[in-house]
C-alpha cells in the first residue's frame, strides 16, 4: 500500500477495487432511492409514514457520520469497508423480508448508518491509496462513479423492479455486494497498528476537526444553495410557465460528472483559493440565471455552471480537508 502511495500513479489496484466497491454501494443506494416511498405504501404505510420510511434513512446517515470517521481514522479502513459491504448487503435482504413498517423502519435505519460508515471508509481509503500529490484528481474520479450512478441507477432500478418485482430488485443489489464484498477481500492493504495504538483513546472533541471547519462551512454554502435550488426549482417552473424545467437536474447532473474528470487534477496544481473562488462565482452567476430566468436556455445555462461550481468546489475542499488532518 506505501508504495502505491508513493508512486505517481493514480490507476493502481487498490485505487480501482476501492472505485468499483464504491460504485457499486452508490448504485444500490440511487436504485431503490425513489421506490422505496412507493414499496412502504406496498406494506402498508400512509403517504406521510412512506416519507419517513424513505428519509429515515438519510438521518441515520447524518447522525452516524461524525462516529463513521472516527472509527475510520482508527481501525483498519479495509476492514470497516468490508463490513460495511456486507452490512449494506444484508439491509438490502432485509428489505425483502420486511411484511410491515417496522420491520422496514428498522433496516432503513441499519442501511443508512452502514452507508455512511461505507463512504467514509471508502474516502478515508482512497487518501491513502492515491500518491498525495493526485488526491484530488484520485476524489475527483470517485466523485465521477458516484455521479453515474445517480443519473443511472434510479432509471434501472425502476426498470428492474417494473418487470421483476421489488424483491427481485433487493436480490440483485444485495448479490451485486456480496460479490463487492469478495472482490474487496483480495484488496492488498497493510494497516498501521502503531497509529491506531495512539489514537486508541476516544474523547468527545475528536468528532470535530476543527482545522477544517472553514472549509466545512464553504462546503456547507455549496450544499445549501444547491438544496434550496432541488427543492424549488420544479415549483418555479410551474409558476414561470417554463416547459420541460426537469431538463435542469439531467445536464447538472451530467455537468458535474463531466467537470470532476478534471476538476480534481486542477485541484492538485493550482491553490484552494483560485478553485474555491472560481467555483464560487459559477454557482452565484447560476443562482442569479435562475432568479432572472423566464425561459428554458438560462435555466440550462444555469445548470451548466452551477455543475462546474459543485464539481469543483466539492472535489478541492475535500481534498484539502484530508490534507488538514
Amino acid at each position: 500500500m506505501e508504495n502505491s502511495r508513493n508512486s505517481t500513479s493514480l490507476w493502481s489496484k487498490e485505487y480501482v477495487i476501492t472505485l468499483l466497491v464504491g460504485l457499486i454501494t452508490s448504485f444500490g443506494f440511487s436504485m431503490v432511492y425513489t421506490i422505496i416511498s412507493a414499496y412502504s405504501i406496498k406494506i402498508g404505510a400512509t403517504l406521510s409514514i412512506a416519507g419517513v420510511v424513505s428519509g429515515i434513512f438519510s438521518i441515520s446517515a447524518l447522525v452516524s457520520r461524525p462516529f463513521s470517521g472516527l472509527v475510520s481514522d482508527r481501525y483498519n479502513k479495509k476492514r470497516l469497508f468490508v463490513a460495511s459491504t456486507l452490512a449494506i448487503a444484508i439491509a438490502f435482504l432485509g428489505y425483502s423480508v420486511s411484511s410491515n413498517i417496522s420491520i422496514l423502519m428498522f433496516f432503513r435505519i441499519f442501511h443508512g448508518a452502514a452507508f455512511a460508515l461505507s463512504g467514509t471508509a471508502s474516502i478515508a481509503l482512497i487518501s491513502e491509496l492515491v500518491p498525495k500529490s493526485r488526491l484530488a484528481e484520485g476524489l475527483g474520479y470517485f466523485g465521477v462513479s458516484q455521479m453515474i450512478s445517480r443519473i443511472v441507477g434510479p432509471s434501472m432500478g425502476a426498470y428492474i423492479q417494473d418487470i421483476f418485482g421489488y424483491n427481485t430488485l433487493f436480490y440483485c443489489i444485495a448479490t451485486l455486494h456480496i460479490i463487492a464484498l469478495l472482490v474487496l477481500l483480495v484488496l492488498p492493504y497493510k494497516f498501521d497498528k502503531q497509529r491506531q495504538q495512539k489514537k486508541a483513546k476516544i474523547a468527545l472533541i475528536d468528532l470535530v476537526a476543527i482545522e477544517v471547519l472553514v472549509y466545512a462551512a464553504i462546503g456547507g454554502v455549496f450544499s445549501l444553495g444547491n438544496g434550496v435550488i432541488n427543492s424549488f426549482l420544479v415549483l418555479m417552473g410551474a409558476k414561470r410557465a417554463i416547459s420541460n424545467i426537469s431538463l435542469y437536474f439531467m445536464v447538472n447532473a451530467s455537468a458535474v460528472a463531466v467537470a470532476r474528470l478534471f476538476a480534481g487534477r486542477q485541484a492538485d496544481q493550482s491553490s484552494i483559493t483560485s478553485i474555491v473562488n472560481v467555483s464560487l462565482f459559477c454557482a452565484a452567476t447560476a443562482a442569479l440565471l435562475l432568479s432572472f430566468g423566464y425561459s428554458l436556455a438560462p435555466i440550462i445555462y444555469a445548470a451548466v455552471l452551477m455543475g462546474i461550481g459543485l464539481a469543483g468546489g466539492q472535489v478541492s475542499l475535500q481534498a484539502e480537508c484530508i490534507r488538514a488532518v
